[in-house]
């Protein structure tokens, strides 16, 4: 069995927004992200939460992001170029403070 078909690739994205993005369209563009996976059939499982950690080393990281892929191929050639994900990203860029992504296999 391929590495692809045992194990499954995940996409973590967790974003800062900007002070001065409204609540509105944090909602607005959570919702675009959680409709990816109804666009983007590669997308085999998608989950999010807001963070909870009290630790405070969120460095005012807000909302996460697992997504969850069987191949690079399907997150490289499918999803990222993928009209809908790039779109949402564009939607996204006035309201986004920072970004941190992280992809790994899972064990």
């Amino acid at each position: 069995m391929k590495k692809e078909e045992k194990e499954l690739l995940r996409h973590m994205v967790i974003f800062k927004f900007k002070d001065d993005a409204s609540e509105e369209a944090v909602a607005r563009l959570n919702d675009s992200f959680n409709d990816l996976p109804n666009h983007i059939p590669v997308i085999k499982d998608f989950e999010w939460g807001l963070n909870d950690s009290p630790e405070s080393f969120d460095q005012d990281f807000t909302h996460c992001y697992m997504i969850t892929f069987h191949s690079e191929k399907d997150r490289d050639s499918v999803y990222t170029p993928h009209p809908k994900h790039q779109e949402f990203v564009a939607s996204l860029q006035p309201h986004l403070g920072k970004v941190f992504v992280v992809d790994y296999w899972a064990k």
